[in-house]
């Protein structure tokens, strides 16, 4: 194992968008089960940065979060997903979102879930925390930084256990599109059964985190792709990721 060493993060904004996304397979939960998990996450994204400490989210119109934490409940309910006759579907789960508020654009956050689907279908779940500059299409270097991305990661994983999820910048994804379920990424998270049946590449940094987990980053810096050293650990990341595709999805661990 390779451990994080500490460095000077030099930052760039040279990506119109940075994200982490979060996936798991199957798993049946009420609304407020999913509204626990939600503020399992949010409350310590305060820790991470300031830039996290107000949210708006509502169905109809966005309201304070605060105002609503404590029937959250409610508004997941209300975005249950609904078939082509707009009857309820609880079995394919609920939708709902946040944003940051009181920051500039350039340094504010969406996050947006679909959550509590059984459907058999390959990570019918997920939680996607993506930059959402709307005036300046890219975001400030400091809320992009390793120090906030590995954190807000670290955070969804503990409080959604996701089978995979992983931290990107748009630019990567372009540069290497693919219908790889585990494309190439500037950290990647596998959970624990999916840790051991890949090797480790000698470029990445690599821990194995409480729960079992496997999470390995590209680089300490600001993903940038115009830095080689950053291309070259994230390929052999995505590499090591192959025998993973090859796994029957979805499992049979939902």
């Amino acid at each position: 194992m390779t451990s994080v060493p500490r460095e000077t993060e030099v930052k760039t904004t040279k990506s119109k968008g940075y994200y982490v996304s979060g996936n798991w397979e199957g798993r049946a939960e009420t609304p407020d089960e999913l509204a626990a998990r939600f503020l399992r996450m949010i409350d310590p994204f305060e820790e991470i940065d300031p830039v996290f400490s107000l949210w708006t989210s509502g169905r109809k119109r966005p309201r304070k979060f605060e105002t609503i934490r404590d029937r959250y409940a409610e508004e997941i309910a209300a975005g249950v997903t609904t078939d082509d006759w707009g009857e309820s579907v609880p079995s394919d789960g609920y939708w709902f979102s946040a944003r940051t508020r009181d920051t500039p654009n350039n340094r504010s956050f969406a996050v947006r879930f679909k959550a509590g689907s059984v459907l058999k279908y390959s990570f019918t779940n997920h939680v996607t925390l993506t930059t959402s500059s709307l005036a300046d299409p890219r975001p400030d270097a400091d809320v992009v930084s390793y120090r906030v991305f590995r954190a807000a990661l670290l955070a969804i994983v503990d409080a959604w256990e996701p089978v995979r999820a992983g931290a990107y910048s748009q630019q990567l994804i372009q540069l290497y599109a693919s219908d790889s379920f585990f494309p190439a990424a500037w950290i990647q998270y596998l959970c624990p059964w999916l840790a051991e049946k890949i090797t480790l590449p000698s470029t990445v940094l690599s821990e194995y985190l409480p729960n079992g987990g496997l999470l390995m980053s590209a680089t300490t810096e600001t993903f940038d792709v115009d830095n080689l050293a950053h291309l070259k650990a994230a390929q052999d990341m995505a590499a090591a990721m192959a025998p993973l595709d090859l796994l029957p999805w979805p499992s049979q661990r939902a």
